[in-house]
């Protein structure tokens, strides 16, 4: 038979198998735990292991749990689901503090929270907030690893869905999605520029808008009754109720309330007060650094790209969004400077966003416009200064990491992930030179543990430092192996 059981002392759930012949050779603690067979309708049998006593308690009190049936064959095919999701979530992350942590207790814990997901008594858990100083300060909440893969098991049920409706819409949107990036905004407001222009031979015109505070500005209610409508009526997948109620939880879970802070409290003074969920006023804000927020704030800004989509019907134009930065290119000034206030009336009415006023840029093509990070002129881009200064002081830092401290494979890396994604920006672009005088800066040091392959065009570990001889045995639930469990054995980094 199966069933679940809890530690009353600690709250722990666990899933186990009773049979005649190994009822007695269960490894039980000195604990009252609750039996599967209720008492009545109102009460349920608890028994202690430790000398065989017997008490009948009320199952509602709140500190006792509610007998509960068996589980069958559809919750099995549920917490399959679940590990799908658990193996999604470690994907790139193996070495990371917080994935080597859990998986020392996954076994046992996936289905504790594939338990609690499929009875609704799932509920977010304590995250951690820090601050980023770069590009500017911003306010970041890390999930703890279990909810990251509750966010996971959402995504991988909605991001098909989104991509179908933002491919529907031409693949205005650049951001959050597999293929997409910087690079394929840049390149669309460059053929956008060039086509609307007729060559650069036409006069047209380029406004670049931005919102105010985006993240942070989210109407959570709103956001929600859009997934929800969403969801209703485009997925036919199974676990739908489930889904919608995670949605929920997850959509209208304030982090600001219960986490831990990993940042000097003296930068706080320094966030303005919309900047931070933390001042930001009740049901606003999405939490930056969880992988909903950012798929869900996509989104939401697809509304937005129909309504320009609509507006715009008829006019010779070209639109692109990264986030919410956007360009709208047009070989009619007069059809720009209309739309703008439709523009801000919508974003107001519809989404309850704000175009920035101060962050507007309207300009013939010939001019150029700086587009994430980018300059884009005709026939040729570059790399903004701030970027370059950027790219420049992590260097500078790293190599200062290397010559005084022994890195660890996590350190390694963290190095090589953060240096080449600047090196992706840099792709396409004339930044040759650059490349190459940032790197003269590095020292022997540094090259103990990286080497430069191609024209300064990628950061690579070398063979001796990828992995750091401490090998994490993790235990994955026996379901993923056809009930035979099997221990997988990883050699990764130490920590960090």
């Amino acid at each position: 038979m199966k069933g679940v059981r809890r530690n009353p002392l600690n709250g722990r759930i666990t899933m186990v198998k009773h049979s005649n012949e190994d009822a007695n050779t269960q490894e039980v603690s000195s604990a009252w735990y609750w039996s599967s067979t209720e008492n009545s309708q109102n009460n349920a049998w608890y028994v202690n292991f430790s000398n065989g006593n017997t008490n009948n308690n009320n199952k509602y009190n709140s500190n006792r749990v509610r007998a509960v049936a068996a589980y069958g064959k559809d919750f099995e095919c549920f917490l399959e689901t679940v590990i799908e999701a658990y193996k999604d979530c470690l994907r790139g992350k193996m070495s990371s503090k917080q994935a080597v942590e859990y998986m020392q207790i996954a076994e046992e814990d996936i289905v504790c929270l594939a338990i609690e997901m499929w009875t609704g008594v799932y509920k977010p858990a304590t995250s951690t907030c820090f601050l980023v100083r770069y590009p500017k300060l911003r306010e970041v909440f890390a999930a703890n690893f279990r909810d990251r893969i509750v966010h996971h098991w959402i995504c991988l049920r909605l991001e098909p869905l989104f991509e179908e409706r933002f491919v529907s819409q031409g693949n205005v949107s650049h951001n959050c999605r597999k293929g997409f990036g910087t690079r394929s905004a840049v390149e669309s407001a460059e053929q956008g520029m060039k086509k609307v222009s007729d060559g650069y031979r036409r006069l047209a015109w380029v406004f670049k808008g931005d919102l105010v505070s985006f993240f942070m500005s989210i109407d959570r209610t709103l956001l929600l009754g859009k997934l929800l409508r969403f969801a209703e009526k485009k997925y036919h997948g199974e676990y739908k109720e489930i889904l919608l109620r995670l949605v929920r939880v997850i959509v209208l879970h304030s982090p600001e309330k219960d986490c831990l802070f990993n940042s000097n409290p003296e930068l706080w003074q320094k966030l303005p007060a919309n900047k931070s969920l933390l001042r930001n006023g009740e049901g606003k804000g999405g939490p930056i650094g969880n992988l909903t927020t950012q798929l869900f704030a996509n989104f939401l800004m697809s509304y937005f790209d129909t309504h320009v989509r609509w507006i715009m019907r008829g006019a010779n134009y070209h639109y692109v969004r990264f986030v919410d930065d956007f360009l709208l290119i047009c070989d009619d000034l007069k059809t720009l400077q209309e739309v703008i206030p439709e523009i801000e009336s919508f974003l107001a009415a519809n989404l309850k966003l704000k175009l920035h006023k101060d962050k507007r840029y309207l300009q013939p093509v010939s001019h150029g416009v700086l587009f994430v990070g980018v300059y884009i002129k005709p026939g040729r881009s570059y790399l903004s200064n701030r970027t370059l200064g950027r790219f420049k002081e992590k260097v500078i830092g790293f190599n200062r990491l290397a010559e005084t401290t022994e890195l660890t494979s996590s350190d390694c890396i963290r190095i090589q992930s953060v240096l080449n994604s600047y090196l992706g920006f840099c792709k396409g672009l004339r930044t040759y030179r650059k490349r190459k005088e940032i790197f003269s800066l590095l020292s022997s040091e540094f090259y103990k543990y990286f080497y430069i392959s191609g024209h300064y065009e990628k950061v690579c570990i070398r063979k001796k430092h990828k992995f750091l001889n401490k090998d994490i045995n993790y235990v994955l639930p026996n379901s993923i192996n056809n009930g035979k469990k099997k221990v997988r054995r990883e050699t990764i980094g130490s920590g960090g």
